[in-house]
């Protein structure tokens, strides 16, 4: 017998749809620091630390999280791989400069309700 939503390898289009809608946000959330990057009112070299350290302290809540799996091993790993990319890329936020923090709250705020948003359509045309 076929299942005729795809096989168990396969995912979902709206998963899709949110990582994309995910991907934005964290770019909107990033674009200030790469400016201030640019414009040179922050080093590199202290947005590599910020990133590392972002990595560390998000990789630790990752794997914590990751424990309460229902299967904890995999769920250790993945919340450790999964939490240092978001710890390496969201680390240097930081380092934003300070008029800037305005718009980035209204991005935060306004990213998780389209996340929020995005999630919900796909969830209500999936039971329809």
């Amino acid at each position: 017998m076929t299942n005729p939503t795809g096989d168990g390898r396969s995912f979902p289009l709206s998963a899709l749809f949110i990582l994309m809608a995910a991907c934005s946000v964290v770019a909107a959330l990033v674009a200030p620091l790469s400016r201030a990057l640019g414009a040179g009112a922050v080093s590199l070299t202290a947005a590599a630390q910020a990133s590392a350290c972002g990595a560390i302290l998000v990789m630790l809540m990752g794997a914590v999280i990751g424990l309460y799996h229902h299967r904890p091993g995999r769920g250790l790993g993945w919340g450790i791989l999964v939490g240092g990319g978001i710890g390496m890329v969201m680390g240097p936020v930081v380092l934003t400069p300070q008029d800037a923090f305005s718009s980035l709250l209204t991005m935060s705020i306004g990213g998780a309700v389209a996340l929020l948003a995005v999630a919900a359509i796909f969830r209500g045309a999936s039971r329809s």
